[in-house]
């Protein structure tokens, strides 16, 4: 059966173009650091990472926000040299993933606290997959954006590559101008590009979503130079 269109909608937004405030709050918190005490949970899920990566000494790829795992299986297939790791803060998706295969884990985990201790334990990241994070579409809602927030330099350092990718034009555009603001403030030299593609294969349940009701989706290169 055909899908209608109309059933998946576009995001809605009062925001014309990239929020006014975005370079105000870019410079508010690229020199500062983020303290909110890490979740328990998400702490020991670390240590249980730990284990599994260090039992393989390979670089590391993250999928974060990875919903039921379909992009992670995706990204093992595409990094075999590496270990992946899934991270979702909802038990109830992660429940529904598939099996894992040989290098490839899923963790639940608050991705703030997740993100803070693969740096400060200095992972060796190889590649950092950010697939259609929640937009919060509203300019009153702009600073629950991952570039509006205080995790924002510790996202930037976690990885040389960076793929942000989204149905939304004007997070992709916030994105990639929040990220060059950054890197040169944090005197880190990036490249960042950002673009319309087309999926051909669909990575994730939502990609599929939007391809099949004709949205745009738009991809971000983050990488260091």
């Amino acid at each position: 059966m055909e899908m209608d269109k109309n059933a998946v909608k576009k995001v809605f937004s009062n925001q014309e173009g990239p929020h006014e405030n975005l370079k105000e709050w870019v410079m508010r918190y690229v020199n500062t650091q983020y303290l909110r005490p890490i979740a328990e949970h998400t702490r020991k899920a670390f240590f249980e990472v730990e284990t599994f990566i260090e039992k393989r000494a390979c670089p590391i790829v993250l999928d974060s926000g990875c919903g039921t795992g379909r992009s992670t299986q995706v990204l093992a297939q595409k990094f075999p040299e590496c270990t992946v790791i899934g991270i979702d803060k909802s038990e109830v998706r992660l429940s529904r993933s598939g099996k894992p295969c040989e290098n490839l884990m899923w963790v639940r985990a608050e991705l703030l606290d997740f993100w803070r201790l693969v740096l400060e334990n200095k992972w060796e990241i190889k590649f950092h997959a950010l697939y259609y994070p929640n937009p919060w579409p509203k300019a009153s809602e702009a600073t629950r954006r991952f570039h509006f927030h205080p995790i924002f330099p510790t996202l930037l350092k976690l990885a040389p590559k960076t793929e942000l990718r989204t149905n939304w034009g004007i997070y992709a555009e916030e994105f990639a101008m929040a990220s060059v603001l950054a890197g040169d403030m944090l005197k880190m030299p990036l490249s960042v590009s950002k673009h319309i593609f087309q999926s051909e294969i669909p990575e994730t349940a939502f990609e599929e979503k939007y391809a099949k009701a004709g949205q745009e989706l738009f991809c971000v290169m983050v990488e260091h130079k």
